[in-house]
């Protein structure tokens, strides 16, 4: 071999392939390897240095390599083109010139900015195989810890074909980064990171268009004894064929945790005989895939009061978060994490009867009066109390009267509290007070 000094670059979770060089200085991966490269370059003796990471097996290159008179300047890098190596001419091998190197260091904020890059090209570069493993869409996070850690991993949804993975090596030329394919992100290369919560802890982020079919969120349809649900869901199956009726359940943790089971999908839209599905409503939202696992919250219009937000809207639900929600707090969406999306979904006609407008009222009162007061939940709260318009207005400002009531006499009591979730309790408080 030609003697010049050599260092490998470290990475961790991966195998290590030994350097076939002597003396070989085993450095840690740390950001980049423009960044390790100016933290050892004074270090280096001779003329030229060989530069590469330890998931490459160089053994099948030339290592007595020796760059031509007008090479001397160069840096020479040598990049894998085996039809399943993931082609990237951003190589993992280099044949760099000290002195060259260091007139330009300082100019330099990518390694690709250095002027003279030669790139070769190396049919039987081997390097390190990048594990794949299916997600299910209800925790990606389950198949990111699954097996032991990898320097990086294929995630793919497991509803798509595996065919789809791009023939892609990651970059380590500039900051690690993880990267995605398609507008809902089913196709992800995932760096290994300790600790983390989400994928969104990862700085950078690259998107990659992508075409492929994604499957839709099945549909569940949720009555009690509302007068118009069998209309109401022949309306949303004729235009959703995958919907499907849950009804008659009157303990709301069963009757969530039932429709959760009906599904085939890890989430599944949640449509109550109280929605009016807006036009623009289609249920094609997709859960991000680099938030931890969550229910999605839309917004409805109140057709009594005029509020607009979350309360009485369609849900996307986690269908595993449901399924363990078994002791919820005062509200059920609420008990497990959840995120908000500023989209109409529906009109929440909850004042089809007397007893409908009351009992969600009071509901939705003691559940605004509990909550840790901030300047919107006091609007809310003050429109509940004070607006009511359309069918059954008298009952709603009936419901809130006595929420009010109610909350200041069991304001330490959750137990009480909690009573409101079940229906058959508020049908039962209802009938006592108005009969």
């Amino acid at each position: 071999m030609n003697g010049f000094d050599s260092i490998q670059v470290r990475f961790k979770n991966t195998k290590n392939n030994p350097s076939p060089f002597a003396n070989t200085r085993i450095v840690p991966f740390t950001g980049s390897y423009l960044k390790i490269l100016k933290s050892i370059i004074d270090d280096v003796k001779t003329e030229y240095f060989w530069f590469f990471a330890n998931f490459m097996n160089i053994n099948t290159m030339d290592l007595d390599y020796i760059p031509e008179q007008h090479e001397k300047h160069q840096i020479h890098v040598w990049y894998n083109t085996h039809p399943l190596g993931g082609t990237n001419t951003e190589g993992n091998v280099f044949l760099i010139p000290t002195q060259a190197f260091k007139t330009q260091l300082d100019n330099l904020e990518y390694l690709r900015d250095y002027k003279d890059i030669n790139y070769h090209p190396h049919n039987n570069l081997f390097q390190n195989w990048i594990p794949k493993t299916s997600f299910k869409l209800g925790n990606p996070y389950t198949a990111y810890n699954s097996d032991k850690p990898n320097y990086y991993k294929w995630l793919v949804n497991s509803t798509l074909d595996e065919k789809l993975i791009p023939n892609f090596f990651p970059s380590f030329w500039e900051d690690v980064k993880l990267y995605s394919w398609g507008k809902t992100k089913d196709i992800m290369l995932v760096p290994y990171v300790d600790n983390i919560k989400q994928f969104y802890d990862i700085e950078r982020h690259v998107n990659y268009s992508l075409d492929y079919k994604v499957k839709d969120m099945d549909i569940i349809f949720l009555s009690y004894d509302e007068p118009n649900a069998e209309a109401q869901f022949k309306n949303l199956h004729s235009k959703f064929p995958r919907a499907k009726w849950c009804k008659g359940i009157g303990s709301r943790a069963l009757a969530y945790i039932t429709a959760a089971q009906m599904s085939n999908t890890d989430y599944f839209f949640f449509v109550t005989p109280k929605h009016e599905i807006v036009d623009t409503f289609n249920f094609t939202y997709q859960p991000d895939r680099l938030k931890n696992p969550c229910h999605y919250i839309f917004n409805a219009r109140n057709p009594v009061n005029g509020l607009e937000y979350g309360h009485g809207a369609v849900l996307l639900y986690n269908k595993e978060l449901v399924i363990k929600t078994v002791k919820p707090g005062l509200d059920f969406t609420l008990s497990a994490p959840h995120d908000h999306v500023p989209i109409l979904s529906s009109i929440n006609h909850f004042n089809q009867t007397a007893k409908m407008a009351w009992r969600t009222t009071f509901r939705e009162v003691l559940k605004l009066l509990q909550m840790s007061p901030t300047v919107e939940s006091k609007y809310r709260l003050k429109k509940w109390c004070t607006i009511g318009v359309g069918d059954h207005a008298e009952s709603v400002l009936d419901g809130a009267t006595d929420a009010m009531q109610y909350f200041n006499q069991n304001k330490d009591n959750i137990t009480a509290l909690k009573l409101s979730f079940e229906l058959d309790w508020l049908n039962q408080y209802y009938h006592k007070k108005y009969s």
